[in-house]
This record gives structure tokens, C-alpha cells and sequence, in this order.
């Protein structure tokens, strides 16, 4: 379209100025004016259906939303903190603008967009994780984007979460976007009548990395990802209950088995047993640490924590 723009206004100079043929040419310069306006008037009904703005950036506010843990598991003190925001756009899925430290007004986080046909994400608590600058400068993909994984922070899973909001090329200046939290948390229940000490709790072959948005393929993890033991040692034995002893990415089970430490009685015990099913993102795995043996229950939330598989543990004396 802009090639025949292009056309057309040369075409239209060279007659008017051709004065020799001025009058002779005049009825089809009007003509010429007319078919210009015509083309025109095309581009920007076509730019309208597209949802393209022309180049002028237009506002869109996205108010997020986190929902509330189902079950007994719920959501801790500075749990749903957001420390930091970023977002980018694709467009004809290809990364075109990337928003970095976003900070929220009142009815939510304003963007300033060139097309209402196109696909916002929303990143919190990445910062240090991603490079969307370099991203957007090498001209990612969406489907590449969407493959993004992300490593340990401080040898820790960082309490990441992501959304995504398609626009359908309306003018759509306000949406919500619901977060969804990329992590599953374990948290420690003691139901022991006599004592019980908890020294130690380790989950092996966890994975290292993991993937920063859900595939579509369901739980997995990154080919050839590093598995490692994580161990989590209290300095002072738990005797009571503890939420969020541990958080780990969304994985494939590839030999995962939580193993602990405990002095029940006064007797020091191994309660080990292999974990049965993935590691979903969002979901809370509850440890029950029983006199000779331990129960997994998996909650879920954040979107809301979804439910599980219970595993039993048995010790190893």
C-alpha cells in the first residue's frame, strides 16, 4: 500500500507541473487526487481493523490479579509481594517492546502500545533472570519466548510469576491479567504425640532450572537440565508445623525423593520415600511427619493451588 501511495504522488507532481499539458491533463488529475484519497482512506481502514495505531502509542492499564490458596494451605506474609515488573509485546509473533520496572498506579500497570493485535506477558520477581532488551533486540519469537527457562536465584527457586493477555485488535484500553506463581512450595506438618525434632529436609535430584512459562506439553523441564540435591538444614530442629520450608521450579520427575532428618522420641530416624508424579508449578506439597512414617498432600493456589497425589513415607531405622 505504501509503494502505491508512493506511486501515486509522483504521478500526481509530474502533472501538475507539467504545464504544456495543464489543461488537457486537468480532468485527470482530479482523477488521480480522487484515486490518492481512495488509497488513502484504504491504509487507514485496514491500520483500524488491525488494531495499528499508525505509530501513535495508545494507553493500555492491566489491573493483576492473584487468587487466594484453596485448601489448608495459604498464601504467607510477603508471599505475593511484587518486587519488580516487567512486561513485553509480541506482534505477528515476533517480541517488539519490552517494559522494564513497571510501577503500578491505582487501577493497575500502564503500558503504552502500538497495536491492539497483539500478546502482552507480565513477568514479577524476574529481575536479574531475563534480559528483555537483549530479547527484543535480537528479535525473539514468541514460540521462542514462550521455551524460556530460568536458573536459581541466590540457590534458590525465585518466587516468579507470569501472565499472559491476548488482545483481539479492538480497543481494549483496560484488562485484567491474572498471575500465576511458577514455583511449588513444600511446607513441614508435625503430627507426632510423643517428640519430634526435624533437623534436615532434603529432595533429591531437583531440578536446577525450569521453564519460565507453562508449556503447553503440561510439566516438564528443559532437556539435559542439572539435577541436584537440595538440602534444607534448620538451625534450630523444628518441633512444630512450618509453612514454606522449601520452594522448587515446576519439574518432571526424574527420581525425585524427599528424604529427612528426625530425632522422634529421642531416637534419630530417616523418613525417605520417592516422590510419585511431577512438581506442578503453584502447588503446595504438604510433608506430614508421623511417628514412623510421613504423608505428602499437595494443595494448590495463586491461581488457585491445585490438588495432588498423596505420597506415603516410610522410615529407614
Amino acid at each position: 500500500m505504501l509503494n502505491i501511495k508512493i506511486f501515486l504522488i509522483t504521478y500526481l507532481i509530474k502533472i501538475i507541473t507539467n504545464k504544456e499539458r495543464m489543461v488537457k491533463m486537468k480532468n485527470l488529475g482530479l482523477v488521480s487526487v480522487v484515486l490518492l484519497g481512495m488509497a488513502l482512506g484504504s491504509c487507514s481502514k485496514d491500520n483500524d481493523v488491525n488494531g495499528d495505531l499508525g505509530g501513535t502509542p495508545h494507553q493500555l492499564t492491566i489491573a493483576t490479579r492473584q487468587v487466594a490458596y484453596e485448601g489448608t494451605g495459604q498464601e504467607l506474609a510477603g508471599e505475593n509481594t511484587i518486587t519488580d515488573m516487567k512486561a513485553c509485546v509480541f506482534e505477528k509473533g515476533i517480541m517488539t517492546k519490552v517494559f522494564e520496572n513497571l510501577q503500578p498506579a491505582s487501577n493497575g500497570y500502564n503500558l503504552q502500545i502500538d497495536s491492539y493485535d497483539a500478546t502482552v506477558y507480565m513477568v514479577a520477581n524476574a529481575d536479574g533472570l531475563l534480559n528483555l532488551q537483549q530479547m527484543q533486540a535480537d528479535g525473539i519469537s514468541e514460540d521462542k519466548w514462550k521455551a524460556t527457562t530460568i536458573g536459581l536465584k541466590e540457590n534458590k527457586a525465585a518466587n516468579v510469576f507470569t501472565g499472559m493477555l491476548t488482545l483481539n485488535g479492538e480497543n481494549q484500553t483496560s484488562q485484567t491479567l491474572t498471575l500465576k506463581r511458577g514455583v511449588a512450595r513444600f511446607d513441614l506438618n508435625v503430627d507426632v504425640a510423643g517428640t519430634a525434632s526435624i533437623e534436615s529436609l532434603t529432595i533429591k535430584n531437583v531440578a536446577q532450572s525450569g521453564y519460565l512459562l507453562p508449556q503447553n506439553e503440561g510439566v516438564k523441564s528443559p532437556e539435559n537440565v542439572t539435577r541436584k540435591d537440595m538440602t534444607v538444614a534448620f538451625d534450630t530442629p523444628l518441633t512444630a508445623s512450618t509453612p514454606a520450608v522449601l520452594y522448587v521450579y515446576e519439574q518432571e520427575n526424574k527420581g525425585l525423593e524427599v528424604s529427612i532428618n528426625a530425632v522422634i522420641d529421642g531416637q534419630p530416624k530417616v523418613l525417605t520415600k520417592a516422590l510419585e508424579g511431577n512438581l506442578k508449578r503453584n502447588a503446595i506439597y504438604t510433608i506430614t511427619v508421623r511417628k514412623n512414617d510421613i504423608d505428602i498432600v499437595v494443595k494448590v493456589g495463586i491461581e488457585d493451588w491445585e490438588p495432588g497425589d498423596d505420597t506415603e513415607i516410610i522410615p529407614q531405622l
